[in-house]
């Protein structure tokens, strides 16, 4: 509940000044998603979530309603917020609407970022790599998913940025699949260096074409593990 001053300037600067508090908490839960602590098809607690996060419940229910918003979750009647389950379908089409943020990120990336922004990019595409060869599946979604931001922060456009992160927050799942595919994960970070190459040499045609040969090989990479993500469920599913 808003506290109510006797000016009105101060009741909206007071209103003004939570918002930074509710986006970090929307960013905070999708982190728990992205990076696996909370994957498709689990339950999300209230009273659990207050203690994790040390916020309030109606602070938490809030975050929950965005999230729904955001398709990241299913509020289901009787039993609470569940994160979303995808198939196979669904995922197919998520990825064609990511892949084109992705190649206009790229071109935007090529053409207006800087050299600091590049040089970021490297760090997170290096730090991907040491991930990778380690094999440390929640260190791969934390490396992926400060690429992802590195990335998209590199095409200097917000709106363009959130509907990626939602994106790949949807996706986050997957981003260990490639670990299943000998040779796979070196091969990912020689496609990534040659998109760095590409937007360094501000080429947007070069970018977008990095971007569409790392996704064709990623996707079918994806599908396996998504598959085989419905199979790990299924015993769950069943005693339910």
């Amino acid at each position: 509940r808003m506290v109510q001053f006797a000016s009105p300037d101060r009741a909206i600067m007071a209103t003004a000044s939570t918002t930074p508090v509710r986006a970090q908490l929307a960013r905070r839960l999708r982190a728990l998603i992205t990076e696996g602590t909370y994957r498709p098809g689990d339950r999300l607690i209230e009273r659990e979530l207050c203690e994790r996060l040390q916020v309030s419940r109606p602070s938490i229910r809030e975050t929950l309603r965005q999230l729904e918003a955001e398709g990241l979750l299913d509020i289901i009647p009787n039993r609470g917020p569940v994160v979303r389950m995808i198939d196979v379908t669904e995922m197919l089409e998520l990825w064609e609407v990511r892949l084109a943020l992705e190649c206009l990120i790229a071109r935007r990336f090529a053409l207006h970022g800087s050299s600091g922004d590049a040089d970021d990019l490297e760090r997170r595409i290096k730090a991907l790599d040491v991930a990778l060869r380690a094999q440390d599946r929640a260190r791969i979604k934390a490396a992926k998913n400060a690429f992802f931001e590195s990335f998209a922060g590199g095409a200097h456009n917000e709106a363009l940025a959130t509907y990626f992160r939602q994106l790949t927050v949807r996706l986050s799942f997957l981003w260990t699949s490639s670990l299943m595919i000998p040779g796979r994960p070196a091969e990912s970070i020689g496609e990534l260096l040659a998109l760095l190459a590409a937007i360094r040499a501000c080429n947007p045609d070069a970018a977008q074409a990095a971007v569409v040969l790392h996704n064709e090989h990623a996707k079918a990479i994806a599908m396996h593990g998504l598959r085989v993500f419905e199979e790990s469920r299924r015993p769950a599913a069943a005693t339910q």
